[in-house]
């Protein structure tokens, strides 16, 4: 729509967005935020977007200049003409000013007065202030177009398992880290953190692969490949028992052994539960058939091999697990 006259209105203690738009009974789309930093150059952004969104600071920093940026006093903010809680770019001066895209869409919004207890109707980008720097500067948010693809965004939970964080000069500049530019000019060194979060990547894959009896290892990550089961205190069950962990490891399978003197039904429940791809036991009855009970973790049902064909059979098992998590 076309640019309305700007007006000033009285808006009594409407020091927030929300409280604005229920005081004017419009909603907070049709509304300009204000918000105000101090850039370590010493500079003052000020940031301006459209009263339903919020900015990423990162995207602010570096649509002004990859600064770091800390939060303004008030006392800074009424420096460049600005009032907390009423603020807006009319009139302001002295100030890096980094208008939202959102706002160069959204004509005669209303943005502060600078001075308390008013607002500004109808305020439009290009008549009533300029930007210095026009920029996507939002937070994603639910329902906001994809920048790619332009479908909306669905917010869902997620586990930070890895960070990347930009330090700046701060330490640098504290520690004398520099290095010399092309003109032979001593700098200081721009600091980043890189991190991952080893334990929170093994509980985001374990909220991918569970059920309720436990965790459902890949095969990839599992703490081993089997978990073997001896079944009773019989000698023979047992020597048959650790014939197989002898012969499993020394191909390379990596095996979890329970010898406890415990119940079959614990020994089946905390195989499930901690998860590993492949489950074998031995018992008496399997062993009068000269067998072993295999199952996948990932299955309900078992099969009977015979104990000779045991760790070839596991090894093909691995390798066809393995082989579906290659890469296309």
């Amino acid at each position: 729509s076309a640019p309305l006259p700007m007006e000033e209105v009285e808006t009594p203690d409407a020091t927030t967005i929300q409280k604005l738009a229920d005081f004017l009974d419009i909603p907070v789309s049709q509304t300009a935020k204000a918000v105000f930093y101090k850039a370590s150059s010493g500079q003052f952004v000020f940031a301006v977007i459209r009263g339903d969104l919020d900015v990423n600071e990162t995207k602010l920093s570096h649509a002004a200049g990859n600064v770091d940026l800390v939060p303004a006093t008030a006392e800074e903010i009424r420096a460049i003409g600005a009032e907390p809680g009423y603020g807006s770019p009319v009139g302001v001066h002295d100030a890096f000013i980094v208008v939202d895209e959102s706002v160069r869409d959204s004509p005669n919004l209303v943005a502060g007065a600078n001075r308390p207890g008013f607002h500004l109707r109808n305020v439009n980008l290009g008549r009533d202030y300029e930007a210095d720097v026009i920029a996507d500067i939002a937070a994603a948010a639910a329902g906001a177009p994809c920048p790619v693809c332009g479908a909306p965004m669905r917010a869902d939970r997620a586990i930070e398992i890895g960070n990347i964080f930009k330090l700046g000069t701060r330490y640098s500049t504290a520690l004398g880290a520099t290095y010399l530019d092309a003109d032979g000019k001593a700098n200081p060194v721009v600091m980043g953190s890189y991190g991952i979060g080893v334990g929170r990547a093994a509980a985001s894959a374990v909220e991918q692969h569970h059920d309720e009896r436990g965790i459902r290892w890949p095969v990839s990550i599992a703490p081993f490949h089997v978990s073997l089961l001896s079944l009773g205190a019989d000698e023979q069950v047992v020597a048959a028992t650790e014939t197989l962990y002898t012969e499993l490891t020394a191909t390379g399978i990596e095996v979890l052994y329970d010898d406890r003197n415990d119940r079959p039904g614990v020994k089946f429940t905390d195989a499930e539960l901690i998860g590993n791809p492949i489950r074998l036991s031995v018992s008496k009855r399997t062993l009068e058939n000269g067998q072993a009970e295999l199952r996948l973790r990932t299955a309900t049902e078992s099969e009977f091999l015979p104990l000779a064909d045991v760790v070839a059979t596991v090894r093909t098992m691995l390798d066809s697990m393995l082989a579906e998590l290659q890469p296309i």
